[in-house]
């Protein structure tokens, strides 16, 4: 393990936003500008009433209702009412606006408040309230711009502070990043083998079935599409570093896991989202934007052929989706990749939006790792051109004043949602940016990391999230299991052990027929779980960098859950193989075979019923393995030593 000697630090708060962010925001204020204009000239020149009280309408919402508005009569009172009525309208709408990608529904609530108060023919506006609205949002602009004063000055200090923390870390950051690198040829526990069956009982089911797997909704964190990426990647990672030779059921449900990406039940919600958000009439959920199915889809299938060596999607049409009304669209690994990039050009943030107009950070740290793995796959050098642009970006347009990135920002607004959540969005970027630019992955770590604990250094539990991101429900179990997960690729071995066993005390584990599950727990939760489980230090970065080689002895396709297998690691060099096996369906004498051997070779065997076999002309044998609680099998040429 080599030492860390610096790190990355924040760059200077000079401006409240990035140039792209107060270019949109700019543009925002010239069209309420414009309503305010547009109001103005109806309250000072129409003559009718209902003219009037759509020109107080436009230039605050609802404000059509002020126009009779006192506290005095019950009439009055009943239009403060329907204003606060229209406030909260618009507020849902914003709501739906964020969660949905919806831009109609904010516009569409404004100007129908406008249109319902100026048809209730209650006659001229009351003396009095005109000025009183100027007044109001004279107020709320010179409150807006004092608050902006305050937020850059404080920012700027906070700035100064948080640089000269990372500063100070540098003498200890070996006493962070403490764990040491992955050692060869590692073996699962049974408690690692009883989480992996909760992702591959769902995994290997028939790909149009989805028993298992929660339905709540399909725009947001709960949808269906993520819980398949993040088991997915989960599996991945567990072949990768635990059973890189095993071909059989781990390589089978990545790609059944894909094959569920590409039913129309996973991606039907872009129809609505794309005419809704983006003005367009395509159900093809990687034509636009939509960096939530097209990168994330990407990364599941990096990982797939990182850890399998199998180039099965990397073929024309190899994912095709499949509308009911007939139409296809043919995609693959590269055609997708290919969609990252040229949105990439197109968005003015570089980085590319999820649901239409929103960019988040995190989702585009996703799919920027995907095309660095099909770079390290292929030979090719894309990241290496976009890696500029993309982290100029990042830092520019994505950092709020606390150093913090924004869970999202919107292309057209410029606005941004505040940093809520806790400590699980802050962290999942970690992670994935640990792939991208290790620097900015560990400054935005320490920032993190000196919240997590009081000064007992005991984990405050009020930093992380009660609400499971992966159902809705009240948990804070996706939260320890993505803040461990970081804390694992990072090698922070303190937050890790910690936020696993604030995780095992809130949500305990429960076995049902040898399969692990939190009940308290989502889904999605597990599948960040299994990750976090099979992750060491720098092992996604490794994988994404440092694909697998597909060479050497592997065991063949066995009957799950018969056998299951907690280690699988060969040689090509020598020709062995090593593994630990189990028996899933309790003990006694199973069969498997072993490819990749050198044909017509004699093998000494140790764990099967004969001592030595003869690979066929195809380097193929066939073993009895007498299992036997944990059950160990080795293959070596004959001729070893």
């Amino acid at each position: 393990m080599s030492s860390i000697r610096s790190v990355a630090t924040l760059p200077p708060y000079t401006r409240i936003f990035g140039p792209v962010t107060t270019r949109k925001t700019v543009q925002l204020l010239k069209l309420y500008l414009l309503l305010v204009a547009g109001g103005s000239a109806l309250l000072l020149f129409a003559r009718q009433d209902a003219l009037q009280i759509f020109g107080l309408g436009l230039m605050v919402p609802g404000g059509g209702f002020l126009a009779h508005a006192d506290i005095c009569t019950g009439s009055g009172i009943g239009h403060i009412a329907a204003w606060l009525c229209s406030m909260g309208a618009l507020a849902f709408a914003l709501l739906v606006w964020f969660g949905t990608g919806n831009v109609l529904l904010p516009p569409f609530v404004w100007l129908g408040s406008a249109f319902w108060a100026a048809s209730m023919n209650h006659g001229a506006i009351q003396p009095g309230v005109v000025l009183d609205v100027y007044y109001a949002l004279a107020l709320v602009a010179v409150a807006g711009c004092l608050s902006m004063l305050a937020w850059f000055m404080f920012s700027g200090r906070q700035r100064r502070i948080d640089n000269d923390y990372l500063v100070r870390q540098t003498a200890r950051l070996d006493t962070i990043f403490t764990a040491q690198s992955s050692r060869q040829n590692p073996e699962m526990s049974l408690a690692h083998l009883q989480r992996v069956r909760f992702a591959l009982d769902r995994a290997l089911q028939p790909f149009d079935e989805f028993s298992g797997f929660e339905q709540r909704d399909q725009f947001q964190t709960a949808a269906l599409r993520y819980q398949i990426n993040f088991l997915a990647y989960g599996i991945a990672l567990t072949q990768a570093r635990f059973t890189p030779a095993l071909g059989g059921y781990m390589s089978d449900a990545q790609s059944k896991l894909l094959s569920k990406q590409a039913q129309h039940r996973t991606w039907a919600y872009w129809s609505l989202e794309n005419l809704w958000g983006n003005f367009r009439w395509n159900s093809d959920p990687t034509a636009r934007e939509n960096i939530m199915y097209t990168g994330f889809v990407a990364l599941q299938m990096a990982l797939f052929q990182a850890s399998t060596g199998s180039q099965e999607f990397s073929k024309e049409g190899a994912f095709t989706l499949v509308h009911p009304n007939g139409k296809r669209y043919e995609h693959s690994f590269g055609s997708l990749l290919a969609r990252l990039e040229k949105e990439y050009e197109r968005s003015p943030f570089y980085l590319m939006a999820c649901e239409p107009n929103w960019v988040y950070p995190l989702c585009n740290t996703i799919g920027a790792a995907a095309l660095r793995a099909h770079d390290a796959q292929y030979g090719q050098m894309k990241w290496a051109g976009h890696a500029p642009e993309f982290c100029r970006h990042l830092d520019e347009e994505f950092l709020d004043g606390r150093g913090r990135y924004v869970p999202c920002r919107s292309t057209h607004t410029g606005l941004a949602l505040p940093a809520i959540g806790g400590a699980m969005p802050l962290a999942m970027p970690c992670y994935f940016l640990n792939a991208l630019e290790p620097d900015l992955a560990r400054r935005q770590w320490l920032l993190l990391r000196r919240r997590l604990f009081d000064s007992h250094e005991r984990l405050r539990r009020s930093e992380f999230w009660p609400i499971d991101t992966g159902n809705y429900g009240f948990s804070r179990g996706s939260a320890y299991a993505a803040t461990a997960l970081a804390a694992a690729e990072l090698g922070d071995e303190c937050v890790y052990q910690n936020c696993m066993d604030a995780l095992e005390h809130e949500c305990p584990t429960t076995l049902s027929h040898g399969v692990a599950h939190r009940s308290k727990a989502s889904v999605w939760a597990h599948g960040v779980e299994l990750m976090a489980y099979s992750g060491g230090r720098d092992s996604f970065r490794n994988l994404i960098g440092n694909p697998l080689p597909s060479k050497g002895p592997r065991l063949e396709p066995l009957s799950y859950p018969d056998v299951l297998v907690a280690a699988a690691h060969s040689d090509d060099v020598s020709s062995s193989l090593q593994a630990v096996l189990y028996g899933g369906a309790g003990d006694g004498i199973k069969s498997l075979g072993v490819s990749g051997l050198r044909p017509l070779a004699p093998y000494r065997v140790t764990g099967a019923c004969l001592k030595q076999v003869l690979a066929d002309d195809t380097g193929k044998v066939c073993l009895q393995i007498p299992l036997a609680g944990r059950t160990c099998l080795t293959l070596e040429p004959a001729g070893a030593l």
